[in-house]
């Protein structure tokens, strides 16, 4: 059942201890860093578990419920049947707070279970109940009709009107096909926590840093479109004057948001300049730097803006000052000549102390890195993400902004490697790419959301150069890295549709029907499949075969 009040979610964990299932996301975590400094000050109990797949919510469910009569799903669980997948007894209460669409319709309609947590702003087009479930006891002997009709030779012939019970059946199928055809993704469940924070008096800016950090992975990680990104900023940018108060006497230590146009150049405060214009994804797609050609114009632009190699191989911190002030509008203003019209976009940065700045893309890139790395386990890596976030130890997030220059690395590095030795493959309706066992970066990029920004990747990759290629999604497949027998198989929707909607997890398991091929979907994303490697060739014939048609 669909509720619209995150305050009545609230009172009802409120009266008892409660079961916390955390979806292991950059926007997952952000969720529960605010609800937790909630429950900690309202002296409210809690058993937490940090989630990655279906299996493991499944697990914490059994182990943990029987001490639990409340359930709270933090980022996950949305677009699972709840009650078919955890079997709950009947008096155990799930509250889901999820950003995964579609919503499964027996969560939307379910009245003894389930309470889906959906803001009031957010339009579902969720099929009437009467429309997919309708009473057995209906007549099914209903007398059919007759109508008349003109063949294609203009002869009248007879037909009979199917029954009212099978029209109804068709119509049925015909919406739930479409209901559930594409998955996305709707409001950021870190700044669904913040708001409850706003209506509980408890908001901080602190809150609202982490619901921005939120928000910002989505939009980073190309989960939700830009204009959806925009709407999600503007409602930002009122929390964040809303709770500036230039008159109040503060601290330096205070912390400070503010506006800013943000490159999208991937951590260049912490990096040199022309590190990060050949490691960011946007630039490097844009300018080809795999090839010789784009590494010239890579130089072009920097000459154009009359920045010396000198000033741009060194830190960015350590740039000469008035270079530093300057260099973002110089880099705006130059960008236009090359095609880069969308270099930069609205973000915000977080400021405390003299040194201490950090720029929401920063963050997530750094919590995104620590949470995907493929050689630590779930718990482990969900515990050094929070700590990540904690801005009052620094070595945390310096961390995670060291491992992710060396992710953005190994993206680059596989990118160059897929299109110099030619696997990348156009099979009509979509491109994939076949990531050999023993490939050198495999062991970095073993992770299904490592995979899928490598996706992206490609795809932008390919889209600068072919107009089409744009117009395809695009799929990798991948060993697993300590078990190769087995692959992921991952997609991303196609650039120029604009609305990150994807249908591929729809088609992956029709095409994986098709060929009878044992499969797993334990991702909350269905654009994520394991599978047997040695199905991997059969499973794409089918693909294409599917797809074309």
């Amino acid at each position: 059942m669909i509720i619209n009040s995150y305050l009545e979610m609230y009172k009802a964990i409120s009266q008892e201890r409660v079961l916390v299932l955390v979806n292991t996301s950059v926007d997952g975590v952000c969720a529960w860093r605010i609800l937790q400094s909630m429950l900690q000050v309202d002296d409210i109990q809690y058993t937490l578990v940090p989630i990655d797949g279906r299996s493991q919510l499944e697990q914490a469910f059994q182990t943990h419920s029987s001490q639990n009569a409340l359930v709270l799903l933090v980022d996950c669980g949305g677009n699972l049947n709840i009650v078919e997948t955890l079997e709950p007894v009947e008096d155990c209460m799930i509250y889901i707070v999820d950003s995964h669409t579609p919503y499964d319709l027996d969560n939307v309609y379910d009245g003894n279970n389930v309470r889906l947590v959906v803001p009031s702003s957010c339009d579902l087009e969720v099929p009437r109940y009467e429309d997919i479930y309708e009473d057995d006891s209906d007549d099914e002997n209903e007398e059919p009709n007759k109508k008349r009709r003109k063949s294609n030779e203009g002869e009248e012939e007879e037909d009979s009107l199917i029954p009212k019970k099978e029209r109804w059946r068709r119509k049925r199928e015909e919406l739930l096909y479409s209901y559930y055809e594409f998955s996305g993704y709707s409001l950021s469940v870190a700044m669904m926590m913040f708001e409850l924070s706003w209506k509980l008096s408890k908001d901080t800016n602190e809150f609202l840093w982490w619901g921005i950090v939120g928000l910002s992975s989505q939009y980073l990680n190309f989960k939700i479109s830009r204009d959806n990104y925009v709407s999600g900023f503007a409602a930002a940018q009122r929390h964040v004057q809303r709770l500036s108060n230039p008159t109040s006497t503060s601290s330096i230590n205070d912390i400070k948001i503010r506006f800013n146009n943000e490159l999208r150049l991937e951590l260049y405060r912490h990096w040199t300049l022309l590190d990060s214009l050949e490691q960011s994804q946007y630039t490097a797609s844009r300018f080809r730097l795999w090839t010789a050609k784009g590494r010239k114009k890579l130089k072009e632009f920097l000459a154009d803006m009359g920045l010396p190699l000198l000033q741009c191989s060194q830190d960015f911190s350590s740039m000469d000052m008035e270079i530093r002030r300057d260099v973002c509008r110089w880099i705006e203003v130059t960008a236009q000549k090359y095609g880069l019209d969308d270099i930069t976009y609205s973000s915000f940065e977080l400021q405390y102390g003299f040194r201490n700045k950090f720029s929401a893309s920063d963050v997530v890139h750094a919590v995104f890195t620590v949470l995907t790395s493929p050689d630590t386990g779930t718990e482990a890596s969900f515990l050094k993400a929070l700590d990540t976030l904690n801005r009052h130890v620094q070595s945390n997030i310096r961390h995670g902004i060291e491992t992710s220059k060396v992710l953005c690395t190994s993206l680059l590095a596989q990118v160059q490697a897929l299109i110099d030795m030619k696997q990348v493959v156009s099979a009509g309706a979509f491109m994939y790419a076949v990531i050999q066992e023993g490939s050198a970066e495999l062991a970095n990029l073993s992770h299904p959301y490592r995979l899928l920004k490598l996706c992206r990747y490609l795809s932008e990759a390919f889209s600068a150069t072919t107009r089409k290629a744009a117009t395809l999604p695009f799929i990798v497949a991948a060993p697993l890295h300590l078990d190769p027998e087995y692959c992921y198989v991952v997609g991303s929707p196609a650039i120029a549709m604009g609305s990150n909607k994807s249908y591929l997890g729809r088609a992956f398991q029709q095409a994986a029907d098709k060929i009878n091929a044992s499969v797993e979907f334990d991702d909350f994303d269905p654009n994520v499949m394991q599978m047997r490697s040695e199905d991997k060739a059969k499973f794409f014939d089918a693909l294409t075969s599917l797809l074309v048609t």
